[in-house]
């Protein structure tokens, strides 16, 4: 452990003081429930809700009441990142590592068969986790089980791949699957389409969703039955009188883009507001998919008032990563040409850009009551709003430490997230922190950043490196929140620190490094100084 960050794990603890010990002595008798609301492929601003100094064009055309109310209860982070795609993602969410060094560093599905695109010069690691999340792996609900919690997974579970047991959340701590498996995605988010299954009451490899079979052949979207399974997990936690923790994965707004019904009529054959511009269908379409997991979000809370349960609930609201922008949304929402879907942020899913990695995030009690004894050991300040920079492992130890659960032991099980609840309650901040980025992959499409590469943002200052062309690039994201001007050349001494840095911090998480096709051998991050002397 570095000096500085052994002198912050003692600042927290002395911070912390009251508040850990009372929340250790109170665990025992009640510990909050947690729902963890993680959307798929949700951009920085697929929503109403602005995540920025200022609301975007594409804030107004979006509809999510709910996420709003969420916010004006809690607080938001305007600097919370995921990785570039999914898995490595909600590995990182459920083991608290860096895809660094757990390794699953691209999406999963089979094991004999790398799911990463093959252009360009540079491909894969020989040995990266196909196999995904495995049992053997420490995971957050498996912690949360032994601390007395009942466990839901419901949705998209995307972790290990078919034919291993960590294709099956049971098998990852959770005590209750509706509908996770190995694939990432739906064959159809259409009940009358069986969710993708090619016949009824039975599950067709590897888009169909599996678990739903009630609710095939039946005029219901996906979310909406997801959301109605939920809701039933949830009253079982309740009259077992447990603790829950809800894993309220959705597919949405992943492809296929289908129309969830009952809100195409706030956009169909309409232009965006104040614009001249009709809304192309793929859009209307997407919006109406953001809005139904808005309504699901809504639901939830509402259940919860219901059951007497959401003054002891903890809501967290997250993506797991950018946008899409590359592929199925079509080329341009606005007028404003391709891979502009995240627009002012570049690119999108799959990129070293903004648009790849910023989402949006939210913490807020169901409903806030200050004179209660579990809210007054997490008082969120309503309608907060922090720039702090987070990343989504921060939320394994963050969680663990809600529910005043035994965290691992370094020795065995490192942890590079960090417990954020100072953040959520804007008693500490840390505007340097280093947040680490690698996907040594091609993830398909060709774009802009749509490649292997390696990025670290550390305060405004935000390097990238990508391995193809042997490139470096250099951004003020806070005053170039469109990466716009590469600052590489203007500042050769800032570049060289962060590369620096940010290869020897790589090197000690156990980077593996994309390798040469042609000889196959691994190719290690080249800083500046290396690139000169080896071109001569």
């Amino acid at each position: 452990m570095r000096r500085r960050d052994f002198l912050r794990t003692i600042a927290y603890a002395t911070a912390c003081g009251a508040m850990g010990r009372a929340s250790a002595a109170k665990t025992q008798v009640h510990q909050p429930n947690i729902l963890l609301f993680l959307v798929d492929d949700m951009g920085w601003q697929d929503t109403s809700l602005a995540f920025w100094d200022r609301p975007t064009p594409f804030n107004e055309h979006f509809r999510t009441p709910h996420m709003e109310r969420l916010a004006r209860q809690g607080i938001r982070f305007t600097n919370a990142y995921a990785h570039a795609v999914c898995s490595p993602t909600r590995t990182s969410l459920m083991t608290g590592q860096s895809p660094v060094r757990h390794h699953v560093t691209n999406w999963t599905l089979r094991t004999d068969k790398d799911s990463s695109g093959s252009w360009g010069r540079v491909g894969p690691p020989a040995n990266w986790r196909l196999s995904g999340l495995q049992p053997s792996d420490i995971t957050l609900p498996r912690l949360l089980h032994d601390a007395g919690y009942f466990t839901i997974h419901c949705g998209k579970a995307h972790w290990g791949a078919y034919d291993t047991p960590g294709s099956d959340p049971l098998n990852l701590g959770f005590d209750i699957n509706i509908a996770g498996h190995a694939a990432g995605g739906p064959g159809s988010y259409q009940g009358l389409e069986n969710f993708g299954n090619k016949e009824a009451r039975s599950h067709s490899r590897p888009w169909g969703v599996p678990g739903l079979e009630a609710y095939h052949g039946k005029d219901i979207h996906l979310t909406d039955a997801l959301t109605t399974e939920a809701k039933a997990a949830v009253v079982k936690a309740v009259d077992a009188g447990r603790p829950f923790f809800l894993y309220m994965a959705h597919y949405a707004v992943h492809a296929p883009i289908q129309p969830h019904k009952r809100f195409m009529a706030h956009y169909t054959d309409r232009p965006y507001g104040g614009t001249n511009i009709d809304i192309p269908v793929e859009e209307e379409r997407y919006a109406s998919m953001v809005e139904g997991m808005d309504a699901s979000l809504g639901e939830l809370l509402a259940h919860l008032e219901a059951l007497g349960q959401a003054e002891n609930t903890l809501v967290v609201f997250t993506s797991d990563n950018g946008g899409l922008s590359a592929h199925a949304r079509g080329k341009t929402p606005r007028d404003t040409g391709a891979n502009t879907h995240n627009w002012p942020l570049k690119a999108g899913k799959g990129s070293a850009y903004e648009g790849g990695t910023r989402v949006p995030f939210i913490a807020s009690w169901a409903v806030p009551r200050a004179d209660h004894p579990l809210q007054q050991e997490l008082p969120l300040k309503a309608g907060a709003v922090s720039k702090q920079p987070i990343i989504s492992e921060d939320l394994f130890p963050t969680l663990l430490g809600v529910a005043g659960a035994d965290a691992p032991s370094p020795a065995t099980h490192p942890v590079d997230g960090r417990d954020v609840r100072l953040y959520l309650l804007q008693q500490e901040s840390d505007p340097k922190r280093p947040l680490y980025f690698h996907y040594p992959h091609v993830w398909g499409p060709r774009g802009p950043g749509y490649e292997p590469h390696s990025a670290m943002r550390v305060g405004v200052w935000k390097v990238i490196y990508f391995y193809n062309p042997r490139r470096w690039e250099l951004y003020n994201v806070e005053k170039d929140i469109g990466e716009e001007k590469n600052l590489a050349k203007a500042r050769p001494r800032k570049l060289q620190k962060m590369a620096e840095r940010m290869k020897t911090d790589l090197l000690a998480l156990g980077v593996q490094w994309p390798r040469d096709r042609h000889t196959n051998r691994g190719e290690p991050i080249l800083t500046p100084a290396e690139l000169r002397a080896t071109n001569g």
